[in-house]
């Protein structure tokens, strides 16, 4: 058997596997990553099975996704975990995010693989909201309302968003496509090009000690990956199981009376003091995380060492959880 292993691995190159890596990769915090690469994974192979049962239709759409859930074998489970999926994605790659923060890991010289990430979160963003729009219900409808005035106060760049781009074909039908084709494709281009510089330029020394030398294959490090996803896996079959994910019927146009997932509640509470928050504030947002590498250039890396980077993050984590409780409980004031 030994023999066995050793020709596959040799034939497979699988020894390529076995370089070093710091010790400390093997925790949660660095592992947040992996986590949230196998929530993805989960994400794309229950939405292709998905996609079997879905009409792309505003006057089907609705009761395919009824139908999945009440006649189709085990549908409730399925759709169930895909909707889990994004929610247990949305919580590992901020926190995700927030670790290679406090790491300062996006430092000299990983600036490219940070701007990567925060692409990385954008196209996530992308796929939780148009995944949010294709159930069409009250929900979805008043989701792709807002989307729509966006794109139309955008000009001629938000042109090809609008309903009147291409005459014929419902925009419902192409936020379809764009949520099972254009955003995985370049998902997983994005995270492979993040992979690449992972390994590249190497896992981030730990901020308590720069100088350590202890190492552990890599190897060692996918089978903790492995565990990690594997709870990650669990907990989303165990929600999946336990709680059915929201589904409202058939949209009445014109209405404005529900409130976007919690992952979009923070802008609806901007929105509800400032209509032009929902284009002013994703780009501020985005434009303000690309920059941190280039704002922060000093070499300090430890968290109790950068005073200032951490009041600012504390600030931010502070304000974005204010607006999604306050989104929660406050009242539309207008209509779009």
């Amino acid at each position: 058997m030994s023999k066995l292993g050793d020709t596959l691995k040799d034939r497979l190159g699988l020894q390529l596997l076995e370089y070093p890596v710091p010790s400390h990769s093997n925790s949660i915090p660095y592992s947040l990553g992996g986590m949230t690469a196998a929530s993805f994974g989960i994400l794309v192979f229950s939405g292709i099975l998905l996609a079997q049962f879905f009409v792309p239709d505003p006057d089907r759409a609705n009761s395919s996704v009824h139908y999945l859930m009440d006649q189709i074998y085990l549908g409730w489970f399925l759709r169930g975990v895909h909707f889990w999926a994004g929610e247990v994605l949305s919580v590992t790659i901020f926190l995700h995010m927030v670790r290679v923060f406090v790491t300062a890991s996006y430092k000299k010289p990983r600036e490219i693989n940070w701007i990567v990430g925060v692409v990385l979160l954008g196209l996530m963003v992308g796929l939780l909201f148009t995944g949010t729009v294709l159930k069409w219900d009250q929900e979805a409808y008043e989701a792709l309302d807002h989307f729509v005035w966006v794109s139309g106060e955008l000009g001629i760049l938000g042109l090809p968003l609008t309903e009147g781009f291409t005459p014929g074909v419902p925009l419902l039908t192409r936020v379809y496509m764009a949520h099972i084709s254009l955003l995985p494709i370049i998902t997983m281009m994005a995270l492979g090009l993040h992979l690449f510089y992972v390994k590249y330029h190497k896992l981030s020394p730990d901020p308590k000690d720069k100088e350590s030398t202890k190492t552990i294959p890599f190897t060692q490090h996918i089978l903790y990956l492995q565990r990690a996803g594997i709870g990650t896996i669990a907990l989303i079959f165990l929600l999946a199981t336990l709680i059915a994910p929201p589904l409202g019927g058939q949209p009445v146009l014109g209405l404005e009376v529900t409130k976007p997932p919690w992952q979009f509640v923070w802008i609806y509470a901007l929105e509800n003091l400032w209509v032009p928050s929902l284009i002013v504030a994703p780009f501020i947002i985005g434009l303000g995380l690309i920059s941190v590498p280039f704002i922060d250039r000093g070499s300090e890396t430890y968290w109790k060492r950068r005073p200032i980077a951490m009041a600012l993050l504390a600030g931010s984590i502070i304000l974005l959880v204010s607006l999604i409780l306050w989104g929660s409980v406050t009242t539309m004031t207008h209509t779009m």
